[in-house]
């Protein structure tokens, strides 16, 4: 059975071909379009569940496909960037993006951020249950956060960091996006109080906060809370 459709925009037919194979094999039906105006027919034509959009297409930004898509779906959207292109990553996370994926990447890589966007779509939010993996429990309606059945004390903002981060596991979030869900503003000189609060919040989550497996740094672009 198939795990649903995925539509791959790029003009490169290398990159289509070897994005079909990895994706057909995986369990998923490929659509591929070599333009923006071709890939945003094809998304109201298939319906996919899922988009992998390059950066970088002949008659578009994939950025401008991106708010396109957003003006009328809620389809799950990876981009596909190359190195050093951290500032047009955060323009598209802040736009809509559900993830990103750098060139060059392994199959194993790929697969595991499309099941992971997915499992995100279409997984309740978690906001008023319980959160439970590898021993750090937290229920938000009591705001009890335990770990290996220890209870922990946090402050106001390292709850709400943990909460933002949880609701989004997987799913990197920019500095922009963390003021604004914990501090109310976007305000970037304030980067530095996340930088610290994470600190804080990493001693006292992650079983070895020298080496975090939870909170992870996207560097130059946000934090990604990773379940283990």
């Amino acid at each position: 059975m198939s795990k649903g459709i995925v539509l791959v925009i790029d003009d490169e037919p290398q990159i289509q071909k070897m994005l079909g194979v990895i994706l057909t094999h995986a369990g998923y039906e490929v659509v591929s379009a070599a333009s923006g105006e071709k890939g945003l027919a094809e998304l109201v034509y298939k319906k996919p569940q899922a988009v992998l959009l390059d950066m970088g297409l002949p008659d578009m930004e994939g950025f401008d496909v991106l708010v396109r898509i957003r003006e009328f779906s809620d389809v799950a959207v990876i981009m596909v960037s190359v190195r050093g292109q951290e500032e047009i990553k955060v323009k598209c996370l802040e736009s809509g993006a559900d993830d990103y994926i750098t060139k060059p990447f392994s199959a194993s890589e790929l697969t595991a951020r499309l099941a992971a966007v997915l499992r995100r779509k279409t997984t309740p939010g978690l906001i008023n249950e319980v959160f439970d993996n590898a021993g750090l429990h937290v229920e938000f309606n009591t705001r009890t956060v335990l770990l290996h059945s220890k209870a922990l004390k946090l402050t106001a903002i390292e709850y709400g960091l943990l909460t933002s981060l949880i609701k989004n596991a997987g799913r990197v979030l920019t500095m922009r996006q963390i003021l604004r869900e914990v501090w109310g503003t976007e305000n970037e000189e304030k980067a530095n109080s996340v930088r610290v609060y994470l600190n804080h919040l990493r001693q006292k989550i992650e079983d070895n906060p020298s080496s975090p497996k939870r909170i992870i740094n996207e560097p130059g672009i946000g934090y990604r809370f990773n379940l283990l």
